[in-house]
């Protein structure tokens, strides 16, 4: 086993080219047509992380559907990076590729979104298999929500296998680790994701989320509070963040969460007390709030002073 395969992070999940539409100004009547913002870029919660890590420092093998359209063109050149190996990726010719829709309000806040996430499902348990020595030789194992019920089981169930850490990406899809809130190892998530998970009303506090999320056996939990911070849980230790001053100009929060996790996850691998690397992943975060894309590709200046 090379040095790099010991230290490198399996991401597998969703990619998918991101459409963002931002309004220009303050709008009451969404019925009409508004001047904005409309662009695309590269997206998808595991390729957003996977590139995150792979700027910081990290080498990554990533494992995600690509279809054969322009779009794609597009996601494979946002990860064709030094640090990141993309030959486990599952590219489907003459496919469209998956896409996310987000429509912003003009402060940068989500207004509605639409996903389209077929080529997903071509990451199978059998498709997985395929990679399982390189699985199992992984740091880590970082999975999104966007797999179906049966890779996830695959993934929670694989003999051998490194530490798994998951992202819920939504309400509806975080609920596909109920049945294994016993044997994941690590866990990002939202109030109400963390809700959903435990059939806990969505006004439960944040502390009582995150009690029973930990009595449940999950030992690393960042919990996501939105503008007042993030409650994260490792090895016994709990502690509170509170959000820092946002940017001025929020461009956008898309991909904000996944820079979090990635800055967390990198921080942890690299020896960071838990304050630190979680301090880590706030400042990836508000790095990318002020960046149009999910990735802001400046994240790699953190890590001189995560190191310092």
């Amino acid at each position: 086993m090379d040095e790099n395969s010991k230290n490198r992070v399996t991401v597998i999940g969703g990619a998918n080219i991101d459409i963002v539409a931002r309004y220009a100004a303050p709008q009451n009547h969404h019925s009409e047509s508004h001047q904005g913002l409309v662009s695309t870029s590269a997206g998808g919660v595991a390729r957003n992380i996977a590139e995150n890590l792979a700027h910081l420092g990290r080498h990554v093998r990533l494992i995600c559907a690509m279809g054969d359209d322009d779009f794609a063109a597009t996601i494979k050149a946002s990860i064709a990076l030094p640090l990141i190996d993309t030959s486990a990726c599952h590219v489907s010719s003459d496919a469209a590729s998956d896409m996310y829709l987000n429509v912003f309000d003009h402060g940068g806040e989500v207004l509605h979104a639409i996903n389209t996430m077929a080529l997903i499902d071509l990451l199978t348990p059998d498709y997985l298999k395929t990679f399982e020595d390189d699985l199992k030789s992984s740091a880590l194992i970082v999975a999104d929500c966007n797999l179906s019920q049966d890779s996830l089981d695959w993934l929670v169930g694989l003999d051998g296998r490194p530490n798994l850490y998951c992202d819920g990406v939504s309400p509806e899809k975080i609920i596909k680790l109920k049945p294994h809130l016993g044997r994941i190892d690590g866990l990002k998530c939202n109030q109400k994701e963390a809700a959903d998970l435990l059939d806990l009303p969505p006004e439960t506090a944040p502390s009582d989320l995150m009690k029973q999320l930990v009595l449940q056996g999950i030992s690393t939990v960042i919990l996501s509070l939105g503008q007042n911070g993030v409650l994260c849980h490792k090895g016994g230790n709990e502690v509170t963040i509170p959000h820092p001053e946002k940017p001025q100009n929020i461009v956008s929060v898309s991909g904000a969460g996944d820079a979090l996790f990635a800055g967390f996850i990198h921080g942890c691998l690299d020896g960071l007390p838990q304050d630190q690397a979680i301090d880590l992943g706030m400042a990836a975060a508000q790095l990318t709030l002020s960046c149009p894309h999910a990735v802001n590709p400046d994240i790699s200046s953190l890590t001189i002073s995560a190191s310092a």
